[in-house]
Parts: C-alpha cells; structure tokens; sequence
C-alpha cells in the first residue's frame, strides 16, 4: 500500500515538471536551394535593371540638326573661287597602320597597338596633309581623347599642324564605353567627321542620318551623319559639301540603303535650291563599276562588302574616284600585299552643274591607316 502510494506520488511529481517542447523540423535540403536561388535571381534582375537604367541614362542622342562650331585659321581669307580642290580621307583613328586588324572584321584588335603607335600614325597623317595644296580636306576616324587611342586628341594634332585652315567637327561617335571585345573592349570613343577649309564656311552643320542598330546595341554604336559645309562660290551661289562616312557591318546593308535614300532626297534637294553640290567622304561601298574582284587578292571576299545599288545615282550626277588605285582594305589581318581584299569605297559624287577634272588616290601601301587618300579637282559649268 505504501509502494503504491510512493509510485503515485513519482508519478505526479514527473507530471507536474515542466514540459520540453520538441525541436521543429528543419526545412528541407530543396526549400533552402529554392530560397537560395530566388534571392539570387532577384540580386540578379535587380542587377539587369540597373545596368538597363545605365544604359538608358549613357546613351548618345544627337538632335536631328545642328550647326558645327567652326574654328578659325589663321590664313588670309582667298577669294570665292569657281574651281575647288578637295581631298577625303578615313584616318582610322591612328590605329589601322598596316600592322593592325580590328575584331568586328574577322581580327583581334579593338585598340591600337599603343599611345607610341598612335602617335607615330599621326605623324604621319599629318605630314602628308601638311604638303596637300587643297581646298578643303573631308576626314574621318578622326578621334578626341578615347581609349582605343590611347587619349591622344587627334583634333587638336590636326589643328596645331594646319594652323590656316579652317576646322568644323561633327561627331558620329560617343560611347562612355565599349565594351566588346570582352578580353580587351574598346573602352570610351569619342570619334567623327573633320572638315578643314582654306576659305572660310558660311554655314557648317551635323544631320543625322536616319537608321540604327537595335537597341540594346546601339548604345555602343556610331550615330552616323552628314557633315554639311559651305563655302562661297565665285557666281554668288555656294559650294555645298556633304561630308559622310556611311555605315558598315550593319547585317546586309540595311542602314546604308536608309542612309542612302536620306542622301539621295537631301543632294538633290541642295541642288534645286540652286547650290553647287559635291558628296565626299567614304560610303563604305564599292563605287559603280567594280566588283568584288577589281583588285587582285587571294583573300575571300569579306561579309560587309556591297556596292552602291544599281539605279541609285540621279541623272545628270556623276562620280568621281579613281578606278585604278584600291582606297580600302580589309582589317581581318594585317596588310599582306597580293593576298589582303582591297575595293575603293572612298570618293565623290558631283551635281550636274560640277565639271569635273581630274580624281586620282594616293598609293601610300596603307602605311598609317586602312585607307588610301583620294584627291579632287572640279570646277563650274562654263567657268574656265
């Protein structure tokens, strides 16, 4: 009786101690992945809009229209004259020298080789455009401060060696930063048009030309245009000078049959308002007549190359460039004379009341830059 009660009393001791809650499960192996990759999926959708937001803000929108600050040169003003010389030619930013590819041609390279290189390219330029007794000079490639040339401000190396001419820029690229090719990107691009003048212009401007890349590519590409200079004529009319350098690798041509029909409309426009008109600059096609053969090479031809469409030159307009000697050659490689592509993109295009005289390039082997010097010599209908 006595152990019965002893047990009872245990029993109620046990009873009445505080009860240990039992530990929850823990949450499974798969629902802590789960959690794990949303939160990263979030951080990173949370990372592609920022970067989209960026993009948004970095992004280069140049007006339809603009007038293009002229820099004034030093040498006395000639009078207007009724015969003009003028000289076209892509600089390739000083990095294009015969030594150098470019990875959106088949390449490597995205910068050039180095600042000393840059700056021994610009040299050379400018050497031989100091000793071009031209009208006028339409440049392209032509680079502020940027990292694929090393910060070297070609502009003002361009305006210290020409000190008489007078000098307008419009940009056709600005890039806060490349970032292609992966393992060495383009960096930030400043780059454009320059037009140098020994007779001051009466008007100098940038218009857009219509087109571009899908986005978010465009971001990164050139914003390209036309550079529109005039200068005084001896009849009263003006000389117009459309300055362009047209689009390439641009997936079949389409930018530059949009660009084209702008060109074509805005030529002839000038023209009916009276205006002496000459086209220049490099088009970045091959100009009527040649073919994809016109320059013995062994290499195939490259993806960007087309001519200038059957049927687009206006009657009575006429070409000028020279047929003979190749303006261009492609950068998948280095220049390997007999076996590097070699066409003629870069020349001139005249209005029907432009007479010309003589057009022939400039042989330099593509020493300090992919493209070959075109020069120029008109002059108007009935002057002599």
């Amino acid at each position: 009786m006595n152990e019965a009660r002893s047990s009872l009393s245990l029993a109620r001791h046990v009873d009445s101690l505080p009860r240990m809650q039992a530990p929850a499960p823990r949450a499974s192996t798969a629902r802590r992945l789960v959690r794990w990759a949303l939160r990263v999926g979030a951080a990173l959708l949370g990372l592609v809009a920022l970067l989209l937001v960026v993009l948004l803000l970095l992004e280069w929108r140049p007006p339809a229209e603009e007038d293009t600050p002229v820099r004034a040169g030093t040498a006395p003003q000639p009078p207007p004259a009724s015969e003009l010389t003028l000289l076209t030619w892509n600089l390739g930013y000083a990095g294009l020298d015969r030594q150098a590819d470019f990875f959106f041609d088949g390449g490597t390279q995205s910068r050039a080789a180095s600042r000393a290189r840059v700056e021994e390219n610009l040299s050379g330029l400018t050497a031989f455009l100091r000793g071009q007794a031209v009208d006028a000079l339409l440049l392209q490639e032509v680079d502020s401060p940027s990292s694929r040339s090393f910060g070297v401000d070609e502009v003002g190396a361009l305006a210290a060696a020409l000190p008489g001419r007078h000098l307008a820029r419009a940009l056709n690229y600005r890039a806060a930063w490349v970032p292609a090719p992966l393992t060495r990107p383009m960096g930030s691009v400043e780059s454009g048009l320059v037009t140098l003048t020994r007779i001051r212009p009466s008007l100098a401007r940038r218009l857009q030309l219509p087109g571009d890349f899908p986005w978010p590519e465009r971001v990164f590409q050139l914003k390209r245009c036309v550079h529109e200079v005039r200068l005084p004529a001896a009849d009263g009319r003006p000389w117009t000078l459309l300055h362009v350098h047209l689009a390439t690798f641009d997936r079949g041509g389409a930018l530059r049959r949009q660009q084209m029909d702008f060109l074509r409309a805005l030529m002839q426009r000038r023209y009916a308002e009276g205006q002496h008109v000459i086209v220049g600059g490099d088009w970045n096609q091959a100009l009527p007549g040649l073919s994809e053969r016109s320059f013995p090479a062994s290499d195939p031809t490259p993806d960007w190359f087309q001519r200038v469409p059957d049927g687009w030159t206006p009657s009575g307009w006429t070409w000028a460039f020279d047929a003979a000697t190749p303006s261009l050659r492609a950068v998948s490689a280095s220049y390997r004379p007999g076996q590097t592509f070699l066409t003629s993109v870069d020349g001139f295009l005249l209005g029907p009341d432009v007479v010309l005289e003589s057009v022939r390039a400039h042989d330099l082997g593509f020493r300090h830059t992919d493209h070959n010097p075109v020069e120029l010599k008109v002059r108007l209908a009935g002057a002599r």
